[in-house]
């Protein structure tokens, strides 16, 4: 996996050192997503940060300086720890989460502080940062001969309080990136609740500020949700947009 790529990920990702546990495969799943990245208002973004966790930016890479990841993910497949489909194998999400540290005990990484799910089975779910929505998925690839061609993908989420998320995007795609990293997850609501992520994927930087790419050709975001409002009241930038057609993740629960 380039570096670029393995940075977009990073972001998302956390450690958590001098700690040994066991672990319980507990999930697998596989996904298509979309990825944007923002910096928004520090002080705003910390009211969702439980003490004594700080916002941490990005350091470097695509998505240098973002203090805000924006998640679209649309699950193909959803099987628990055996192998076996869950209840409701296929749905929708869009996931909220921002880098943090703890400067008590240095771990860092994603807290995951809000998710539209439209599976009433995960809903607070694992993180219990979980609202009940519906979310709407369309996708739409046009390609010739040898050329990457170029994609149109629509996202609407609504939760049911008046609250809605639209996205549209279309961008010319590029060859993409495969790797491999590992992510240590934690719920916004309480940093305690975490899980370990092994994750394959396949990564395209349609845009990075930082990165001197850009191939979206049109990009429109909404967020009418009065919780996030201050984090999306016209101050905010768009740091990078990636694009994952596939991702594959072994989930497991760390068993200290």
């Amino acid at each position: 996996m380039n570096f670029l790529c393995r940075l977009v990920i990073v972001s998302l990702a956390l450690g958590t050192a001098g700690i040994a546990w066991g672990q319980k495969h507990v999930q697998s799943t596989l996904d298509s997503r979309i990825v944007l990245t923002f910096r928004v208002n520090a002080a705003e973004l910390q009211r969702w940060i439980p003490a004594p966790w700080q916002s941490n930016p990005v350091a470097a890479g695509p998505s240098k300086d973002a203090n805000l990841t924006v998640t679209f993910v649309d699950r193909l497949l959803d099987q628990d720890g055996e192998g076996k489909p869950v209840k409701l194998p296929t749905y929708r999400v869009v996931a909220f989460s921002t880098p943090a540290t703890n400067p008590q005990t240095n771990e860092s990484g994603a807290l995951l502080f809000r998710l539209f799910n439209s599976s009433p089975d995960a809903v607070p779910g694992f993180y219990k940062t979980a609202v009940a929505a519906t979310v709407d998925r369309e996708l739409t690839i046009s390609g010739s001969g040898t050329a990457p061609g170029t994609a149109v993908e629509r996202w609407s989420m609504k939760d049911g309080k008046g609250g809605a998320i639209d996205l549209h995007v279309q961008y010319q795609r590029g060859t993409v990136a495969r790797g491999k990293v590992e992510a240590k997850p934690r719920s916004g609501s309480d940093p305690k609740t975490w899980r370990i992520y092994r994750i394959e994927q396949s990564t395209d930087v349609l845009r990075s500020v930082h990165g001197g790419s850009d191939r979206v050709q049109k990009l429109d975001l909404k967020v009418n949700v009065p919780e996030l409002a201050k984090l999306f009241d016209g101050s905010e930038r768009l740091i990078s947009v990636t694009s994952v057609p596939w991702y594959t993740r072994q989930t497991f629960l760390p068993e200290l």
